[in-house]
């Protein structure tokens, strides 16, 4: 039997959504949004380039204006965020500076595979959420090229980050805990995540506020809760990232089975 409920995912550098029907319109956000249909029919994409036009599968780059609608059965929508390692490689192996890329179902058949068992079951895990959206970006690039663990400071860095995300975090803090030069620290943690310091840490926040906020605080409380300056900054990197208000999201916690996952 099916989940009476579609499903949404978010961990500090991925997202994704399992939904019905679902159609949105034309937005456009910071991170690179991969869709698919479940069914392999398929559905509607707009792009100031291309216009309307058919695909089974799409992959769109970030910050693309686009629109999707036409599905007939339920769909999965994958985001990452381009300042991270994957979504570099995504950018540079599969779009390789296009804008769009759009697919068969032939294509992506393994993928449509892969991800049918979330219609009918939630996932429970980071390892299960992790597996699944790794899948579909390892079909996209063809192969798993080899990444390096992350260097063990750097995650102890990122573990400082999440743990004070609602005090001020300071570059030279963080690379006295890990007992680096502040220069040294930066270029290490760039190298390492794919993203400078600041925009992962703006990442970060936008990823806990919008947790608490779906939780149940207000807006206000929320950007406060997650180190944002004032509401008004939430709502601004909110919309940036995902091509919406965080008001519009209001009610997803009756609509959608809502999981948070961590990186580490």
């Amino acid at each position: 039997m099916q989940s009476p409920k579609a499903s949404f995912y978010i961990s500090p550098t991925r997202m994704m959504l399992v939904s019905p029907n679902l159609a949105a319109d034309v937005h456009r956000h910071v991170v690179i949004q991969f869709t698919c249909a479940l069914d392999g029919k398929p559905f509607s994409v707009w792009t100031e380039d291309d216009g309307w036009r058919k695909a089974d599968a799409v992959l769109i780059d970030s910050n693309v204006a686009h629109s999707v609608k036409d599905f007939s059965g339920w769909q999965v929508t994958a985001c990452i965020i381009p300042d991270v390692r994957k979504g570099k490689r995504i950018q540079d192996g599969v779009l390789k500076g296009e804008p769009v890329k759009y697919f068969n179902a032939e294509d992506i058949l393994p993928v449509i595979e892969v991800l049918q068992f979330t219609r009918h079951q939630p996932i429970q895990d980071s390892s299960g959420f992790y597996v699944l959206t790794d899948a579909i970006y390892k079909h996209l690039m063809g192969e798993e090229a080899f990444l390096p663990p992350i260097d063990a400071r750097i995650i102890t860095a990122i573990r400082s980050i999440r743990q004070n995300i609602h005090n001020t975090i300071s570059a030279a803090t963080l690379a006295a805990e890990v007992h680096l030069s502040e220069h040294r620290f930066l270029h290490l943690f760039k190298e390492q995540v794919g993203a400078p310091l600041r925009q992962y840490v703006l990442w970060q926040r936008t990823i806990v506020a919008t947790e608490a906020f779906i939780n149940g605080l207000s807006a206000k409380e929320a950007a406060y809760a997650a180190g944002f300056s004032d509401p008004a900054h939430f709502s601004r990197t909110y919309s940036q990232m995902f091509g919406a208000q965080p008001s519009s999201y209001a009610s997803i916690k009756q609509l959608y089975y809502v999981a948070f996952f961590h990186d580490f």
